[in-house]
């Protein structure tokens, strides 16, 4: 018995390789060439010893992909009738598939037919150089699935597997209308199904008449055939996808997800067929006149078109009769759970008139053993997916249905706070439902007690395991009963509708008063809708005294001392308490990648109280995945230590025991969240808090683990992963806590994490501001504060924790000493430089664009024109360049200070590089593409050259001498200009109105002005003139007369 998934699990066999046998299994690495084909013979002699792997091959080429996103390359495919063994033809879908050598027919198919094959043990060659062989060899005869004179015999080999579903998703409807007056080979081709038979190229050529229709670009064509119209080619899918024939390989890259940061948990909204069966069901619900439920079964298509199933059914009976003939016991129990079955009046007897009802459908059965349950040890499950002659089942038909209760984590967390708890699951819940009996014909099983017996019919008039519906329909019933007697049972409604998992009721109250009215009504309420509740276990036992005074139902009565399974939960109802009890595996097998893997699924824990071990094995599973380990190559020494010590340890975990119930009578109720992350994991604890007159108690709510992502991280992004952790699980667990919280905090070590969540998100690169935002809005009831790492319990959820150590760990079992006194650590932090510096490393680069568009050609002339000064034209241009700079650093390393001089410099070549540009735009493209000026071009004597800063300098003899570099190369300046007069007056204003030549002296140390003699006198008179008439003039005074002697 292989309990969990067959990946977590040792091969049984050893010293064998791997096969695959009949299945075909195609390279990953697709060729969308013609295949090139090796030259085979096929033997259609049969025989019963093995052949050889060189005696003889079949090249098989048979590849489906998907060219391009969003298009379906649709296979040729046909619906044919093949004669059965009893003269009878059963529909089978074939591939006419020209690319292989061989035809090919499943063993479902063949043993569906129930015809009978040769042994052939004959190796399949296949694209990619794989490997496979066949089962045996048989003969089929087909006709076309319409009414049709020909008739077709072929030899085809037997595998397990030819392909997946094709197509691989079902395309729009529109396609099938393009085909409504052609007589298609394939009526469903639009449809998913599965292939039973495959045509090879020695029968899809003949059967091909050659007539091919095109209905358009990227639209599926129609070819004629003797089986109908055959249809291929391109059509649209609902999604890109990449299909590859054959391939059932497990690759480590569909693990990797296991690794990933933990995306936002969402409410999805119900999808329509959900609704519809929501709508259908309460349409047709009723009650009879016991108050039992009638219900019908949810169609989403009409179930007249599923076909034949009773010969399926009839060899499925036969399978399972020699399956049990081996285990008497096992058979004894399969015949005791039928004939309960058959009393209860589950089942009934099919009248005789009945019998060839046409619209009705055959359930197979076989057994599921349960050694675990202390009920039923045997139970019989009915097959409603099984395939009938037209390729779909009868749960093809039905609508699956919405879930309707809660989930286990919230249903978990619940029964935490319950200070009497209370548990009991419904007996037989789904059988407790009947099928209305329009329905019931749909399922029909067949059934005898002996291989003796005539085989027998019988209609399923209840609830069916083994349906797609089944659970929707229990549990939506147990959900109608509730609303149905809110008004006499409140309590009991209000318990099932919040407490209740499929069957098991996780219930409780406040009080003993209160936990007794609530079983007296829960039996009463479920009484009424024809259900009974068994197996109650209280921690209050007590309590079942005084509500079953029937000596019968004290047997449904749990009062042992011993442990039990509560949604798979140790629970000592004695104690109270939760116990995690772990077999670890001593195989020396189990030193593998896959022995890890199996190890750590073997622990449930959904409430995350073991994290602290779990994470370890976590951890110790992704070293394995990033040293690229197969599943089962041996661990390395180092790495196999330490997971035989964790090994050995993992049996004292029994020894370790959480409280069940968090929370004290009368208590002031706080929680605390706490978050933490390391280079290995982050981690996200919930401790309860609770507050009495004379004393607080502090207990272990909840905690989730992640490992670090196969990305690397940061340290501080893996602390807001930890945060974003921390807040999807409070929003996940506060709404499951029946009791007022008074108050809700969050803790943090990572004072960059606090400041990022008191921060606008759109200030940070998109990982840190979607994080902060989701965070802000999932906790913006919640207190975030800061906590030393060494008294956050969340710590020990990141780097792992050895059973041993688990045990002592206080910190972890009650959260930091400070949570049981009435004070907290109010440690405040300022965004001090450094911090600042660090959160700086996930702040936005932004960037900021100025558009300047000029109208007019003359706009650069007027805007320098608008300053008087050199020196203030200068700054200007140096505090605008500034301005571009700083948009593109972050806000810490913005300059803000006065001006430097390389500012100034900067700033002079930006206006100097402008004004050549404008007076000298052919001599800029010229020399700036490294070519020779025209030799009449007039600054051709001056040996112009192209600087590195991009400006025009002078050249000359001086190259080599002591000279600076400004004086030995000036810059090149026009005659007349503005910005050229600017220049000339701040060297005649700085040399204290000194005259021409000195003036032109000193321009030529750094400036070339064209014509400098004439630009610098015309500015100096012009100055000169101007200082001139504005100075003072003297006034003529009219003098008074002299004074007589």
């Amino acid at each position: 018995k292989k309990p969990h998934h067959t990946l977590l699990h040792f091969e049984s066999v050893s010293g064998r390789g791997r096969q695959t046998s009949g299945e075909l299994s195609n390279s990953s690495k697709l060729s969308i060439n013609a295949p090139v084909f090796k030259p085979a013979s096929v033997s259609n002699e049969s025989s019963s010893k093995e052949i050889p792997d060189n005696s003889q091959t079949v090249d098989i080429t048979s590849c489906i992909s998907n060219v391009s996103p969003n298009v379906e390359i649709l296979l040729c495919t046909a619906v044919i009738r093949v004669k059965d063994l009893w003269g009878n033809y059963q529909a089978c879908r074939c591939l006419l598939d020209s690319g292989s050598q061989a035809s090919l027919i499943t063993s479902e198919c063949l043993e569906k037919l129930g015809l009978r094959k040769q042994k052939a043990n004959i190796r399949i060659s296949c694209l990619g150089s794989a490997d496979t062989r066949t089962n045996g060899i048989a003969q089929i005869q087909f006709i076309p699935h319409f009414p049709s004179q020909s008739s077709f015999k072929t030899e085809v080999y037997v595998v397990n597997k030819i392909v997946g579903m094709l197509p691989h998703q079902n395309l729009d409807l529109s396609y099938s209308d393009l085909f409504n007056d052609f007589t298609l080979a394939d009526p469903m081709f639009h449809k998913s199904s599965q292939v039973d038979i495959l045509l090879g190229i020695d029968l899809t050529l003949p059967l091909l008449k050659g007539q091919t229709l095109s209905m358009g670009e990227d639209k599926p064509f129609a070819v004629r055939s003797e089986l109908g119209w055959v249809i291929g080619g391109k059509a649209s899918s609902f999604s890109p996808t990449l299909h590859v024939n054959n391939i059932h390989l497990v690759s480590d890259d569909l693990i990797h997800k296991f690794w990933e940061l933990d995306s936002v948990p969402q409410t999805h909204p119900l999808t329509s067929l959900e609704r519809s069966c929501e709508e259908y069901f309460k349409e047709t619900h009723s009650r009879d006149k016991d108050g039992r439920y009638i219900v019908r079964l949810p169609f989403n298509s009409c179930p007249t078109q599923l076909g034949q199933s009773k010969q399926t059914a009839i060899r499925r009976l036969f399978s399972i009769e020699r399956h049990l003939s081996c285990d008497p016991e096992k058979y004894n129990r399969y015949r005791q759970f039928m004939n309960e079955y058959l009393k209860l009046n589950h089942m009934i007897v099919v009248p005789e008139s009945e019998l060839d009802k046409p619209n009705s459908y055959y359930l197979p059965h076989h057994a599921v053993l349960r050694d675990s349950s202390s009920t039923t040890k045997l139970r019989v499950v009915f097959d409603g997916s099984c395939k009938t002659s037209s390729g779909h089942s009868l749960n093809d038909c039905l609508m699956v249905g919405p879930r309707v209760q809660p989930e286990l984590f919230p249903i978990l967390i619940q029964f935490r706070v319950f200070q009497v708890a209370v548990c009991a699951d419904v007996e037989k819940m789904f059988r407790q439902i009947k099928i209305h009996e329009d329905d019931v014909d749909w399922q029909r099983i067949l059934w005898r007690n002996s291989p003796e017996d005539a085989i027998r019919e019988y209609r399923l008039v209840t609830v069916t395991y083994g349906t797609a519906c089944a659970p929707f329909l229990s549990t939506r019933t147990l959900r109608q009963l509730a609303l149905d007697e809110v008004k006499d049972y409140p309590l009991a409604s209000k318990a099932t509708l919040c407490n209740f998992y499929v069957d098991d009721l996780l219930g409780g109250a406040g009080s003993r008063e209160e936990a007794i009215q609530l079983v007296t009504e829960m039996q009463a309420m479920m009484k009424k809708g024809g259900f009974h509740l068994r197996k109650w276990i209280s921690n209050e036992p007590s309590i079942f005294r005084e509500v079953f005074i029937d000596s019968q139902e004290k047997e449904f009565v749990h009062l042992d001392d011993g442990d039990c399974k509560v949604l798979g939960l140790g629970w000592s109802p004695s104690l109270d308490v939760f116990r995690f009890t772990v077999v670890p595996d001593q195989l020396e097998a189990t030193y593998t990648k896959r022995g890890v893997l199996s190890q750590m699924a073997r622990v449930f824990d959904p409430l995350g109280l073991l994290s602290p071990c779990v994470i370890f094995m976590k951890i110790l599973l992704q070293q394995l995945w990033q040293g690229k380990f197969s599943w089962d190559q041996p661990l390395p020494d180092e790495l196999r230590s330490i997971w035989r010590t964790f090994q050995e340890e993992l049996h004292l975990l029994k020894r370790v025991t959480f409280p069940r119930y968090v929370l004290k009578p009368n208590a002031v109720v706080e929680v605390h969240g706490f978050c933490n992350a390391s280079e290995k994991a982050y981690c996200a604890a919930i401790y309860i808090r609770c507050i009495s007159i004379d004393s607080i108690r502090v207990s272990l709510l909840t905690s989730k683990t992640r490992v670090a992502p196969l990305k690397v991280q940061s340290l501080p992004r893996l602390e807001l992963c930890s945060a974003l952790l921390l807040a999807n699980l409070l929003q996940s667990t506060l709404p499951a806590l029946t009791v007022r919280i008074s108050e809700t905090f969050a803790w943090s070590d990572s004072k960059i994490t606090l400041a990022w969540l008191k921060s606008e998100p759109r200030r940070w690169q998109p990982f840190v501001a979607n994080r902060v935002a989701q965070i802000q809005e999932l906790t913006h009831n919640v207190h975030w504060n800061f906590v030393s790492g060494l008294e956050n319990p969340a710590d020990c959820g990141t780097r792992g924790i050895l059973p041993t150590k688990l045990e002592q760990c206080d910190l972890w079992f009650n959260g930091p000493d400070w949570l049981k006194s009435s004070t907290f650590p109010n440690e405040e932090f300022e965004e001090n430089p450094q911090l600042q510096e660090d959160m700086s490393a996930e702040a936005k680069r932004t960037s900021k664009v100025i558009m300047l568009n000029v109208v007019d050609e003359n706009f650069k002339v007027e805007v320098f024109q608008k300053f008087s000064s050199w020196n203030k034209l200068k700054r200007i241009v140096a505090y605008c360049l500034r301005f571009v700079k700083n948009c593109s650093l972050a806000t810490c390393q913005r300059k803000r200070s006065f001006l430097t001089t390389a500012e100034l410099n900067e700033a002079e070549k930006c206006i100097v590089k402008f004004i050549q540009r404008d007076h000298f735009s052919m001599e800029v493209s010229y020399l700036s593409a490294s070519k020779q000026l025209p030799s009449n071009n007039k600054i051709i004597p001056l040996t112009p050259f192209y600087d590195d800063s991009g400006i025009i300098r002078v050249g000359g003899r001086l190259k080599n001498s002591m000279l600076t570099e400004s004086q030995k190369h000036p810059i090149l300046l026009p005659k007349t200009d503005h910005v050229v007069n600017l220049i000339i007056t701040d060297y005649h204003l700085k040399l204290l109105h000194a005259g021409q030549q000195l003036i032109q002296a000193a321009l030529r140390e750094k400036f070339w002005i064209l014509s400098a003699r004439d630009a610098v006198r015309r500015v100096v008179r012009k100055k000169m003139y101007s200082m001139f008439q504005k100075s003072p003039k003297a006034r003529r005074t009219n003098h008074g007369r002299a004074s007589k002697v």
